[in-house]
């Protein structure tokens, strides 16, 4: 089975770590992808994410809008494609990765 794994940070500027968070933090992030270097497909680039003030637009039924992410309280900080054998697999090593506020999982369906 394969996953998009969607890493979620704060927008929040008092939740953003400092300089020696942010290292300590790099330093956990590439021995969990060590750890998990048979199961990670891809990896988004470094240093990319949303363009600050970039366009955001959703496609529903006919319709384009700017998204309903105007409030968005969360910004996506970053995205792996996983390959695990269940969603439990796949929420285990969710569950270790650090850095980040939450993980977004969504299965990817294969035609």
């Amino acid at each position: 089975m394969k996953f998009v794994f969607l890493y979620r940070k704060s927008a929040d500027p008092s939740a953003q770590p400092t300089p020696a968070a942010m290292q300590e933090g790099y330093v956990q992030w590439k021995s969990w992808m060590a750890k998990h270097a048979a199961a990670i497909l891809e990896q988004s680039p470094p240093r990319s994410g949303p363009r600050p003030g970039g366009a955001v637009a959703v496609c529903r039924g006919g319709a384009v809008t700017d998204g309903p992410y105007i409030e968005g309280k969360e910004i996506i900080g970053g995205w792996s494609f996983i390959e695990a054998d269940s969603m439990e697999s796949a929420i285990a090593i969710a569950k270790e990765v650090p850095m980040f506020s939450s993980v977004e999982l969504i299965e990817l369906a294969s035609f």
